[in-house]
């Protein structure tokens, strides 16, 4: 099963996100996915580092987080594994608030680990240096 790994590492900036988008067009292109999948994995990365930059490290300029893509050629389809890791305290993923809620519905945040689950399988793992999340994808040929 031949893997290929690909890391970024980015500055704690919203401005950083552009650079974490190019990275994931460059891993689609050089992989041929779909521009279908492209969006699924652009959506759940995005909101994984938004998370991370915002949340987590909350925009500390003396953090960082951490980006690894590693991609598993199987014969019917390849396993897409990813990984956001921040510097942050953590948080009580079973406090995170229904975005589905009434009153939660027009808030505008609050939506990002709710639409990674829907396009991703979605596990956290915390430690006392940071969070990391990890997204399993799997890609059809």
């Amino acid at each position: 099963m031949p893997e290929k790994i690909y890391e970024l590492v980015i500055d704690s900036k919203l401005e950083e996100i552009r650079r974490v988008e190019q990275f994931i067009k460059d891993i689609a292109n050089l992989h041929q996915f779909s521009e279908s999948f492209l969006y699924d994995l652009m959506l759940v990365v995005t909101e994984a580092i938004n998370n991370a930059v915002i949340h987590g490290n909350c925009q500390d300029h003396s953090k960082q987080a951490f980006l690894k893509c590693i991609v598993r050629k199987r014969v019917k389809h390849d396993d897409l594994i990813v990984e956001v890791k921040d510097q942050g305290a953590g948080f009580d993923v079973d406090k995170l608030p229904n975005p589905l809620s009434k009153e939660n519905l027009l808030k505008p945040s609050g939506r990002g680990v709710f639409l990674m689950k829907q396009f991703a399988k979605v596990n956290f793992v915390f430690s006392e240096n940071g969070t990391t999340v990890k997204l399993f994808l799997k890609r059809e040929h």
